[in-house]
Protein backbone atom coordinates (compact mmCIF):
# COMPACT_ATOMS: atom_id res chain seq x y z
CA UNK A 1 0.00 0.00 0.00
CA UNK A 2 0.77 3.46 -0.32
CA UNK A 3 -0.76 5.94 1.14
CA UNK A 4 1.02 9.23 -0.47
CA UNK A 5 0.85 7.90 -3.89
CA UNK A 6 -2.39 10.04 -5.94
CA UNK A 7 -2.26 8.47 -9.46
CA UNK A 8 -5.34 9.19 -11.69
CA UNK A 9 -7.30 6.01 -12.94
CA UNK A 10 -9.99 6.61 -15.55
CA UNK A 11 -11.45 2.81 -16.12
CA UNK A 12 -15.18 2.22 -17.88
CA UNK A 13 -16.35 -0.51 -20.48
CA UNK A 14 -14.32 -0.15 -23.51
CA UNK A 15 -15.67 2.30 -25.78
CA UNK A 16 -17.40 3.99 -23.58
CA UNK A 17 -14.84 7.38 -23.88
CA UNK A 18 -12.14 6.70 -21.76
CA UNK A 19 -9.50 7.83 -24.15
CA UNK A 20 -11.70 11.03 -25.09
CA UNK A 21 -11.48 11.78 -21.16
CA UNK A 22 -7.95 11.00 -20.82
CA UNK A 23 -7.19 13.07 -23.91
CA UNK A 24 -8.92 16.10 -22.10
CA UNK A 25 -7.55 15.71 -19.20
CA UNK A 26 -4.30 15.23 -20.80
CA UNK A 27 -4.13 18.55 -21.92
CA UNK A 28 -4.44 20.31 -18.53
CA UNK A 29 -1.53 21.79 -17.64
CA UNK A 30 -0.73 19.96 -14.15
CA UNK A 31 -2.27 16.63 -15.53
CA UNK A 32 -0.37 14.19 -17.59
CA UNK A 33 -1.78 10.55 -18.70
CA UNK A 34 0.64 7.97 -19.44
CA UNK A 35 -0.16 5.99 -23.00
CA UNK A 36 -1.91 2.94 -21.54
CA UNK A 37 0.15 0.90 -20.32
CA UNK A 38 -2.19 -2.25 -19.08
CA UNK A 39 0.84 -3.00 -16.24
CA UNK A 40 -1.88 -3.52 -13.83
CA UNK A 41 -3.74 -6.09 -15.71
CA UNK A 42 -0.73 -7.62 -17.21
CA UNK A 43 1.84 -7.74 -14.20
CA UNK A 44 0.83 -6.17 -11.05
CA UNK A 45 -2.58 -8.13 -10.46
CA UNK A 46 -0.19 -11.14 -11.34
CA UNK A 47 1.36 -13.33 -8.24
CA UNK A 48 5.03 -13.60 -9.91
CA UNK A 49 7.43 -11.15 -8.54
CA UNK A 50 9.35 -8.65 -10.31
CA UNK A 51 12.57 -10.73 -10.62
CA UNK A 52 10.56 -13.06 -12.91
CA UNK A 53 9.19 -10.63 -15.16
CA UNK A 54 12.23 -8.14 -15.99
CA UNK A 55 13.01 -9.58 -19.10
CA UNK A 56 8.91 -9.18 -20.21
CA UNK A 57 9.12 -5.23 -19.08
CA UNK A 58 11.68 -4.71 -21.20
CA UNK A 59 10.44 -6.00 -24.69
CA UNK A 60 6.85 -4.80 -23.30
CA UNK A 61 5.97 -2.41 -26.14
CA UNK A 62 3.24 -0.54 -24.05
CA UNK A 63 5.93 0.44 -21.35
CA UNK A 64 8.36 1.41 -24.28
CA UNK A 65 5.92 3.97 -25.28
CA UNK A 66 6.81 5.38 -22.13
CA UNK A 67 10.09 6.64 -23.51
CA UNK A 68 11.83 6.28 -19.95
CA UNK A 69 14.97 4.06 -18.88
CA UNK A 70 13.27 0.83 -18.03
CA UNK A 71 16.05 -0.76 -17.08
CA UNK A 72 17.43 2.00 -14.31
CA UNK A 73 13.93 1.77 -13.18
CA UNK A 74 13.91 -1.92 -12.81
CA UNK A 75 17.21 -1.25 -10.56
CA UNK A 76 15.84 0.87 -8.91
CA UNK A 77 12.88 -1.16 -7.79
CA UNK A 78 12.51 -3.30 -4.76
CA UNK A 79 9.06 -4.69 -5.92
CA UNK A 80 6.47 -4.80 -9.01
CA UNK A 81 4.47 -2.34 -6.96
CA UNK A 82 7.49 0.14 -6.54
CA UNK A 83 8.57 -0.39 -10.33
CA UNK A 84 5.14 1.22 -11.52
CA UNK A 85 4.86 3.87 -9.07
CA UNK A 86 8.67 4.84 -10.10
CA UNK A 87 7.74 4.72 -13.88
CA UNK A 88 4.47 6.91 -13.61
CA UNK A 89 6.65 9.07 -11.25
CA UNK A 90 9.26 9.26 -13.85
CA UNK A 91 6.81 10.24 -16.34
CA UNK A 92 5.19 12.99 -14.66
CA UNK A 93 8.21 14.58 -13.55
CA UNK A 94 9.14 14.18 -17.53
CA UNK A 95 6.23 16.23 -18.74
CA UNK A 96 6.74 18.76 -15.24
CA UNK A 97 3.04 17.99 -14.07
CA UNK A 98 1.83 17.68 -10.73
CA UNK A 99 -0.90 14.99 -11.45
CA UNK A 100 -0.18 11.54 -13.34
CA UNK A 101 -2.76 8.75 -14.76
CA UNK A 102 -3.03 5.68 -16.27
CA UNK A 103 -6.11 4.81 -18.06
CA UNK A 104 -7.05 1.18 -19.06
CA UNK A 105 -10.84 0.32 -19.20
CA UNK A 106 -9.79 -3.54 -17.82
CA UNK A 107 -9.17 -1.52 -14.67
CA UNK A 108 -12.49 -1.87 -14.02
CA UNK A 109 -12.08 -5.43 -12.98
CA UNK A 110 -9.00 -4.54 -10.84
CA UNK A 111 -11.18 -1.83 -8.28
CA UNK A 112 -10.42 -4.00 -5.01
CA UNK A 113 -6.69 -4.40 -5.94
CA UNK A 114 -6.19 -0.83 -7.31
CA UNK A 115 -7.78 0.57 -4.12
CA UNK A 116 -5.39 -1.51 -1.47
CA UNK A 117 -2.36 -0.51 -3.56
CA UNK A 118 -3.56 3.48 -3.84
CA UNK A 119 -5.97 4.26 -1.01
CA UNK A 120 -5.73 7.66 -2.48
CA UNK A 121 -6.30 7.61 -5.91
CA UNK A 122 -8.75 8.88 -8.09
CA UNK A 123 -11.00 7.04 -9.68
CA UNK A 124 -13.06 8.28 -12.81
CA UNK A 125 -15.91 5.98 -14.18
CA UNK A 126 -17.79 7.04 -17.45
CA UNK A 127 -20.80 5.80 -18.45
CA UNK A 128 -22.05 5.25 -22.02
CA UNK A 129 -25.13 4.08 -23.21
CA UNK A 130 -24.69 0.51 -24.00
CA UNK A 131 -25.94 0.93 -27.35
CA UNK A 132 -23.33 2.77 -28.16
CA UNK A 133 -20.40 1.10 -26.39
CA UNK A 134 -21.91 -1.90 -28.24
CA UNK A 135 -22.46 -0.13 -31.83
CA UNK A 136 -18.89 0.92 -31.85
CA UNK A 137 -16.87 -2.51 -29.85
CA UNK A 138 -18.53 -4.29 -33.44
CA UNK A 139 -16.07 -1.96 -35.50
CA UNK A 140 -13.27 -1.46 -33.24
CA UNK A 141 -10.18 -3.50 -34.71
CA UNK A 142 -9.64 -5.54 -31.47
CA UNK A 143 -13.47 -6.79 -30.46
CA UNK A 144 -15.31 -6.87 -33.96
CA UNK A 145 -14.61 -10.68 -34.13
CA UNK A 146 -17.08 -11.05 -31.46
CA UNK A 147 -20.72 -11.50 -31.45
CA UNK A 148 -23.50 -9.54 -30.36
CA UNK A 149 -24.11 -11.31 -27.26
CA UNK A 150 -20.54 -11.14 -26.09
CA UNK A 151 -20.52 -7.53 -26.00
CA UNK A 152 -23.84 -7.02 -24.33
CA UNK A 153 -22.58 -9.65 -21.56
CA UNK A 154 -19.24 -8.15 -21.19
CA UNK A 155 -21.01 -5.03 -21.13
CA UNK A 156 -23.46 -6.54 -18.49
CA UNK A 157 -20.69 -8.37 -16.65
CA UNK A 158 -18.24 -5.27 -16.18
CA UNK A 159 -20.98 -2.65 -15.27
CA UNK A 160 -22.02 -4.73 -12.41
CA UNK A 161 -18.81 -5.29 -11.68
CA UNK A 162 -18.28 -1.83 -10.79
CA UNK A 163 -21.40 -0.78 -9.46
CA UNK A 164 -20.87 -3.62 -6.62
CA UNK A 165 -17.15 -1.96 -5.89
CA UNK A 166 -17.30 1.85 -6.20
CA UNK A 167 -18.63 2.92 -2.86
CA UNK A 168 -15.06 1.89 -1.27
CA UNK A 169 -13.72 4.58 -3.22
CA UNK A 170 -15.44 6.88 -0.84
CA UNK A 171 -15.39 10.86 -2.21
CA UNK A 172 -12.35 9.99 -4.71
CA UNK A 173 -14.66 8.30 -6.50
CA UNK A 174 -16.38 10.49 -9.47
CA UNK A 175 -18.87 9.55 -12.26
CA UNK A 176 -19.34 11.18 -15.43
CA UNK A 177 -21.72 10.14 -18.42
CA UNK A 178 -19.86 10.44 -21.96
CA UNK A 179 -23.27 12.08 -23.30
CA UNK A 180 -23.20 14.62 -20.59
CA UNK A 181 -19.28 15.40 -21.30
CA UNK A 182 -19.92 16.13 -25.19
CA UNK A 183 -22.77 18.60 -24.56
CA UNK A 184 -21.07 20.28 -21.55
CA UNK A 185 -17.74 19.69 -21.80
CA UNK A 186 -16.23 22.58 -19.75
CA UNK A 187 -19.17 22.10 -16.65
CA UNK A 188 -18.19 17.89 -16.21
CA UNK A 189 -14.50 18.85 -16.89
CA UNK A 190 -14.93 21.54 -13.27
CA UNK A 191 -16.69 19.06 -11.29
CA UNK A 192 -13.39 16.50 -11.91
CA UNK A 193 -11.08 19.43 -11.46
CA UNK A 194 -12.60 20.39 -8.48
CA UNK A 195 -11.66 16.86 -6.91
CA UNK A 196 -7.82 17.75 -7.65
CA UNK A 197 -8.31 21.66 -6.55
CA UNK A 198 -7.88 22.16 -9.99
CA UNK A 199 -9.06 25.69 -12.40
CA UNK A 200 -10.54 24.64 -15.54
CA UNK A 201 -8.52 25.49 -18.69
CA UNK A 202 -9.70 26.31 -22.21
CA UNK A 203 -7.00 24.28 -23.99
CA UNK A 204 -9.05 21.10 -22.31
CA UNK A 205 -11.09 21.45 -25.12
CA UNK A 206 -8.27 21.15 -27.64
CA UNK A 207 -7.20 18.12 -27.00
CA UNK A 208 -6.44 17.08 -30.61
CA UNK A 209 -3.26 18.82 -30.17
CA UNK A 210 -1.61 16.58 -28.03
CA UNK A 211 -3.58 13.36 -28.86
CA UNK A 212 -0.15 12.00 -29.99
CA UNK A 213 1.24 11.86 -26.69
CA UNK A 214 -1.48 9.24 -25.50
CA UNK A 215 -2.45 7.65 -28.86
CA UNK A 216 0.26 5.27 -30.50
CA UNK A 217 0.55 3.95 -34.25
CA UNK A 218 -1.15 0.81 -33.20
CA UNK A 219 -4.17 2.38 -32.06
CA UNK A 220 -4.84 4.71 -34.60
CA UNK A 221 -7.70 2.75 -36.39
CA UNK A 222 -10.02 2.69 -32.85
CA UNK A 223 -9.06 6.33 -31.66
CA UNK A 224 -8.06 8.65 -34.72
CA UNK A 225 -11.08 10.74 -33.67
CA UNK A 226 -9.08 12.08 -30.79
CA UNK A 227 -7.18 13.86 -33.55
CA UNK A 228 -10.84 16.00 -34.29
CA UNK A 229 -13.09 18.36 -32.08
CA UNK A 230 -15.63 16.75 -29.94
CA UNK A 231 -17.91 15.23 -32.30
CA UNK A 232 -21.45 15.64 -30.92
CA UNK A 233 -22.83 13.60 -33.12
CA UNK A 234 -21.70 10.42 -32.00
CA UNK A 235 -24.37 10.65 -28.83
CA UNK A 236 -27.06 8.78 -31.24
CA UNK A 237 -24.54 7.42 -34.40
CA UNK A 238 -25.83 4.24 -32.81
CA UNK A 239 -29.16 4.40 -34.69
CA UNK A 240 -28.25 4.52 -37.68
CA UNK A 241 -25.53 2.32 -37.40
CA UNK A 242 -27.82 -0.97 -35.53
CA UNK A 243 -30.54 -2.69 -36.75
CA UNK A 244 -33.93 -3.02 -35.01
CA UNK A 245 -33.54 -6.57 -34.17
CA UNK A 246 -30.21 -5.45 -32.09
CA UNK A 247 -31.10 -2.62 -30.61
CA UNK A 248 -34.58 -4.71 -28.97
CA UNK A 249 -32.00 -7.45 -28.09
CA UNK A 250 -29.56 -4.88 -26.28
CA UNK A 251 -32.55 -2.78 -24.57
CA UNK A 252 -34.05 -6.34 -23.78
CA UNK A 253 -30.84 -7.86 -22.21
CA UNK A 254 -29.36 -5.03 -20.18
CA UNK A 255 -33.03 -3.42 -19.22
CA UNK A 256 -31.83 -2.91 -15.80
CA UNK A 257 -28.78 -1.17 -16.57
CA UNK A 258 -30.16 1.31 -18.64
CA UNK A 259 -33.28 1.83 -16.77
CA UNK A 260 -30.75 2.58 -13.71
CA UNK A 261 -28.14 5.35 -15.61
CA UNK A 262 -31.19 6.99 -17.16
CA UNK A 263 -30.96 5.65 -20.66
CA UNK A 264 -34.35 5.85 -22.84
CA UNK A 265 -35.51 2.91 -24.74
CA UNK A 266 -36.40 2.79 -28.28
CA UNK A 267 -38.60 -0.28 -28.04
CA UNK A 268 -41.46 -1.49 -26.03
CA UNK A 269 -38.20 -3.42 -24.21
CA UNK A 270 -38.94 -5.96 -21.10
CA UNK A 271 -36.52 -7.96 -19.37
CA UNK A 272 -34.59 -10.93 -20.33
CA UNK A 273 -35.11 -14.48 -19.88
CA UNK A 274 -34.20 -16.15 -16.57
CA UNK A 275 -31.46 -18.15 -18.59
CA UNK A 276 -30.14 -15.02 -19.98
CA UNK A 277 -30.02 -13.69 -16.32
CA UNK A 278 -27.73 -16.98 -15.19
CA UNK A 279 -25.71 -16.92 -18.06
CA UNK A 280 -24.18 -13.23 -17.60
CA UNK A 281 -23.54 -14.22 -13.93
CA UNK A 282 -21.76 -16.93 -15.24
CA UNK A 283 -19.89 -15.03 -17.65
CA UNK A 284 -19.13 -12.37 -14.64
CA UNK A 285 -17.67 -15.24 -12.85
CA UNK A 286 -15.53 -16.27 -15.57
CA UNK A 287 -14.73 -12.65 -17.54
CA UNK A 288 -14.14 -10.90 -13.91
CA UNK A 289 -11.85 -13.22 -12.28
Amino acid sequence: MNNNFEPIFIVGVGRSGTSLLQAMLNAHSEITFTPETHFIKSYLSKKFKLSECKDKILKDKYLKNLNLDLKKNLLNSSDKLNFYINILTDYRLKKSKKFVGDKDPKNIEYLKFIKQNFPNCLIIHILRDPRAVISSRIKAEWSKSRYLWQHILIYKAQLNFFEKNKNIFGDRYFEIKYEELLKEPKKQLEKILKKMNLNYEENMISFSNVAHEIVKKDELSWKNNLFNSIMIKNINKWKDEMSFEDISIIEKCLFKEMEKCGYDFTTKSKKFSFFFFLLSKLYQIIYCK
